[in-house]
């Protein structure tokens, strides 16, 4: 192995979540490096307007002196330009073998990232590992999603939870409810943004995130794009709390972007109405 690199991106992060989600960081990235002494190169891209960059950055460098394998660096000054296109600035500028793009709305397990790299090391066929998520109270998140459909993702938005009626049962193909959680690593086909950990040279085959998608939609099609480099899986040794995600709870702008990137996911990947 020659290495594991990080890139996550804040906007507007709670100071309190952010605290958490890089102690939770700097825990697993020190007992990866304990079990199997690599490199580990983290990038914190700073999205943020000007004026919020410094506690940023301040926070950030608390936690910038660790084992001599561990590099930090901080990117800003490119404004908000959205998730992916974040996460590219990453992914352009690592060598690592593999990388992990994610959000610091969460906290992870201490050996979150050493069961991922342990599985791709192990699985040649594999091109992305995917945690096993879970909110505040504990509850399985269902990250791992189907392609989805129209009326799947209306159905979400109207808060319809998986079940055996008409209507749930098409929810809960959607999120896997007959198949998730596994006890042994599952093959899936879309995995959540907020935590992925991939081979960095199908990331850069495929030219990393589109940075058409401003926000909602990029994981799913990198996801499409790097199953043509190999499969993607949710592993249950690999666990997270995720705070974020709440879709639904979404004021008109970002209403607007979720529509506009949903068109530009349905029109490249195909529309599916059922």
């Amino acid at each position: 192995m020659t290495g594991l690199s990080v890139g996550f991106v804040t906007w507007h992060t709670p100071k309190d979540v952010l605290a958490s989600f890089l102690d939770s960081l700097a825990e697993a990235v020190e007992t990866l490096v304990r079990r199997t002494p690599v490199p580990v190169s983290i990038y914190g891209i700073c999205n943020d307007a000007p004026q919020d960059i410094q506690a940023v950055e301040a926070l950030i460098q608390r936690y910038a002196q660790g084992a001599d394998e561990i590099t930090w660096h901080f990117i800003q000054g490119h404004g908000n330009i959205g998730y992916g296109a974040a996460q590219n600035l990453a992914i352009r500028r690592t060598e690592a073998e593999f990388h992990l793009m994610c959000n610091p709305d969460l906290t992870m397990a201490p050996d979150v990232l050493l069961e991922a790299v342990h599985f791709l090391e192990a699985s040649s066929g594999a091109v992305l590992a995917a945690p096993q998520g879970f909110d505040a109270e504990g509850r399985y998140a269902r990250l791992a999603k189907r392609s989805p459909t129209l009326l799947a993702l209306a159905l979400r938005a109207l808060s319809v939870e998986p079940s055996n009626g008409l209507l749930g049962r098409r929810v809960a193909t959607y999120v896997y409810d007959e198949a998730l959680p596994a006890e042994a690593p599952a093959p899936i086909e879309l995995a959540s943004g907020c935590f992925m950990v991939a081979r960095t040279a199908a990331l850069k085959a495929i030219d990393g995130f589109d940075e058409g998608y401003f926000l909602y939609f990029e994981d799913f099609d990198l996801c499409r794009r790097l199953a043509r480099h190999g499969s993607i899986y949710e592993l249950p040794t690999a666990k997270i709390t995720h705070y974020g995600g709440h879709t639904a709870r979404r004021g008109l702008a970002r209403t607007l972007r979720f529509v506009h990137s949903g068109y530009r996911y349905f029109s490249r990947h195909g529309w599916r109405l059922l």
